[in-house]
């Protein structure tokens, strides 16, 4: 079955979550849900970004054997929440330095964009907290960059901002 007509089957979040645990245990979909979020037509990549949303929830490290891709794909990404989606994954990521330094770049992008949705933002930002563990000298700036403007931000925003400056942040 053509991976498109099993998205058809499960339009909805419940059938995301059965299509996800069924990916955790099943290497051939899980890699063939990562292909349709890369380069599949945007209405079935915002569905299996849905779907591996839902993966990650239970395993954190599916992502991880594309990493190179997502930093590829989050630079053109037809919609919002495969861009939010993609950033969830960069969270618990682990990069070598040439993927820190692209991720950094993108991150930085999305971040100081205020016409972004304020979920890529605030993933954006734990992003670059995580980055900025291997990588110290990266911290004030992120620091000043979320001073700025703060008390005209969302409160989702500002709170974790906020964890993230006094390194509460995970």
């Amino acid at each position: 079955m053509e991976i498109n007509d099993i998205l058809e089957e499960h339009p909805h979040k419940i059938g995301w979550q059965v299509l996800a645990k069924e990916a955790l245990t099943n290497p051939e979909l899980l890699k063939e849900l990562f292909n349709t979020l890369l380069t599949g037509e945007e209405r079935y990549a915002r569905t299996t970004a849905e779907v591996l949303r839902h993966a990650s929830d239970e395993d954190r490290t599916i992502a991880q054997p594309y990493i190179d891709d997502l930093i590829k794909r989050i630079s053109n990404a037809p919609h919002p929440g495969i861009i939010r989606v993609i950033f969830r994954f960069f969270q618990y990521a682990t990069f070598n330095e040439d993927q820190s330094g692209r991720v950094t770049n993108v991150a930085f992008n999305y971040l100081t964009d205020r016409n972004q949705p304020i979920a890529i933002r605030v993933f954006a930002m734990s992003t670059l907290a995580n980055i900025s563990k291997s990588y110290p000298e990266l911290r004030p700036e992120l620091i000043a960059v979320l001073e700025e403007n703060l008390s005209e931000e969302s409160a989702g925003y500002r709170n974790r901002a906020m964890k993230i400056i006094n390194n509460t942040w995970k």
